[in-house]
């Protein structure tokens, strides 16, 4: 089993290109806290990025991944003060995609801009492991070159506007974001726990592929040390150290995440889901979910039943 896709496909990702933006100095644009993340590549020309008191500079090639927790300031130079982006969208009417044009007579930049909504983040691993902001630079290198690549033809579907653009453009996206993803472990210290990073553990990241592809085993910390072939105090201390989590800890969140994803998919009762997840008791299993969820099993399910059909934010509404 790949971890990473049946993490990603859990999350139930949505994509949505909010459009090519044409950009020429001087010109500003600032997004208010989105509360959802966003991600902007830079496929020609450069600006700076402006987040959490930082200044990032970005040029052609770069791509940025935000989780969208701060309000942030795309602009071409410091003094250039920047519009909301409702009002830079307003020209098409506050529709997203296609092609944007806005700011003067200046040096030109030009940025694909979209979100990525995720579902079920509670209890998500990968969630919890992403930093704030992922900067993937695009000044050389095989991953950098393909990533420019896919940028160019992501900014391509845009200005088209052939049929099916929004589509082609909102499934490169979703292979950006895993470049993103790849560049950034490879980018962590050694010494830093995260989840990403154990997934390219040798020993550790066996351990993860089986309790994904059965969370319903009775798993137990001697049996796990088994699979990586360790000792089990040897193991414990390594898993924690890697992963940032005691094991039976990332056993039971891991198991909760899985079962709000078969809520959320299936038709099946809570009982035959407890099974599923490895719980012997129903009762067992709702006590074990409303510690870490803070409601029942039913409770979930209704509140899910609620959102459904919600849409994704257009730009405009960042």
């Amino acid at each position: 089993m790949d971890v990473l896709a049946d993490v990603l496909r859990g999350l139930h990702l949505r994509t949505k290109v909010y459009g090519r933006l044409e950009m020429r100095a001087p010109w500003g644009m600032r997004v208010e806290k989105p509360g959802h993340a966003l991600f902007y590549a830079v496929s020609r020309g450069s600006c700076l990025l402006d987040v959490d008191g930082a200044r990032i500079p970005l040029s052609g090639g770069d791509f940025v991944f935000l989780l969208g927790r701060s309000t942030h300031v795309l602009r071409d130079a410091p003094e250039t003060q920047p519009l909301p982006v409702a009002e830079i969208y307003a020209i098409r009417g506050g529709r997203c995609g296609g092609l944007v044009h806005h700011g003067g007579a200046g040096a030109p930049t030009t940025l694909v801009s979209g979100c990525f909504l995720f579902e079920g983040t509670s209890l998500d691993p990968l969630i919890a492991s992403l930093p704030p902001l992922i900067h993937v630079k695009g000044d050389g290198g095989i991953a950098a070159r393909w990533l420019e690549s896919t940028l160019q033809f992501a900014a391509s579907e845009m200005e088209a506007e052939l049929p099916g653009y929004e589509t082609v453009a909102s499934r490169l996206s979703e292979v950006l974001f895993v470049q993103a993803l790849r560049t950034h472990v490879a980018s962590l210290p050694d010494a830093q726990a995260s989840w990403l990073r154990a997934l390219t553990d040798a020993q550790i990241g066996v351990v993860l592929q089986r309790l994904h592809e059965h969370p319903e085993k009775p798993w137990t910390v001697e049996s796990l040390a088994h699979l990586a072939s360790m000792s089990r105090s040897v193991f414990a201390a390594r898993f924690k150290a890697v992963v940032g989590e005691g094991p039976l800890t990332y056993v039971t969140r891991w198991r909760m995440h899985k079962a709000t994803q078969l809520m959320a998919g299936d038709a099946a009762s809570t009982a035959a889901i407890a099974q599923a997840v490895g719980y012997e008791t129903h009762s067992a299993f709702v006590k074990a979910f409303k510690r870490h969820l803070g409601e029942t099993p039913g409770a979930f399910r209704r509140r899910l039943k609620e959102r459904e059909g919600d849409a994704v934010p257009a730009a405009g509404q960042r």
